[in-house]
């Protein structure tokens, strides 16, 4: 169990606990966090490329419904009768002023996407126009960045269009195949939904990011990476299908029948190493030129076989 799952079992409410089987939809179920709101996340598995960031713990799982069926949401959280939002929001807030006002940080990142679609909450407990305000109001020529990660469409974006563009603050979409899509992220906006959002974000000034990811095989990804390349965002990052070794358990084992078992319990399932290179140089030759390419919880090998700068870590979560 990892130190946040531990965090959140330890402090789960009585009530909570006793209703461990109830179903919640769509809003989560809200509460006070006892613990920290911002927290270093230093990445495992260790030979993994991925930058260590802070991590902004505004709720616990999320919104979608279904969640897709490879989430690791499912493992992490196992043990919560549903999605948790958090309500103290002051305090919420008032952490995030101290970290803008730190120096000499390992990592400038606080990533909302971590534990929960960033988004997906949004409607139930409004949040981000106050979060992007502090952002606004504190980290003017500060390194500091807010990181907005989201599965979301136009109606879960509405906050951003009706805020001021922040330059501390870059939205990143996860975008798949509309196929896979439309089989294993159902509870998620559509693909279409998330790109006309993330167009037109741009267009009002806002940092975009995309990430492709999961890639799956038996799924045509030329489409989606052409709409990325024509939509220019300020980095890609790709990524494949894989599972932490208790995922499984929880989402079913067809699903990841193609994947080769992990070396050991702190390491992913992941496609065979020729099997990935094959589905990651058709975005690479694609994008290459247009913005900096990052790859998603992978190995300095695939990153040097596909001619990428591992040492740069331009994923996702790099500043």
């Amino acid at each position: 169990m990892t130190r946040e799952q531990k965090q959140v079992k330890k402090t789960l409410p009585a009530a909570v606990k006793k209703t461990r089987s109830a179903k919640t939809k769509g809003t989560g179920v809200g509460r006070e966090r006892k613990g920290r709101f911002v927290e270093i996340f230093r990445t495992t598995p260790v030979r993994t490329v991925c930058p260590n960031f802070f991590v902004l713990a505004h709720a616990n799982g999320c919104a979608f419904s279904p969640r897709c069926s490879y989430c690791y949401l499912k493992s992490s959280f196992w043990f919560l009768p549903g999605s948790q939002t958090f309500t103290n929001i002051e305090r919420m807030l008032g952490e995030v002023r101290e970290w803008i006002g730190r120096d000499n940080l390992e990592s400038y990142v606080l990533n909302t996407g971590n534990l929960s679609d960033s988004l997906s909450f949004e409607r139930a407990r409004p949040l981000f126009a106050r979060l992007i305000e502090v952002f606004q109001k504190h980290a003017i020529n500060r390194p500091h960045t807010l990181l907005l990660v989201t599965k979301g469409g136009m109606k879960d974006c509405k906050v951003l269009f009706e805020t001021e563009p922040c330059a501390n603050v870059s939205v990143s979409f996860s975008v798949n195949s509309p196929e896979a899509a439309k089989e294993h992220e159902r509870g998620a906006a559509t693909v279409a939904d998330r790109l006309a959002a993330a167009k037109l974000l741009k267009k009002q000034g806002w940092r975009v990011r995309m990430r492709i990811d999961p890639m799956m095989l038996g799924y045509d990804y030329t489409w989606i990476i052409n709409e990325v390349k024509k939509l220019r965002p300020e980095r890609v990052t790709l990524g494949t299908l894989r599972a932490e070794c208790n995922l499984p358990k929880f989402t079913g084992k067809g699903l990841f029948k193609d994947l080769e078992p992990a070396a050991d319990r702190k390491s992913l399932s992941r496609y065979p190493f020729d099997v990935r290179m094959k589905m990651y140089s058709q975005a690479v030759k694609a994008l290459k030129g247009i913005c900096p390419i990052g790859l998603c919880e992978e190995l300095p090998e695939t990153w040097d076989g596909l001619g990428l700068d591992k040492d740069s870590k331009s994923c996702n979560c790099g500043g």
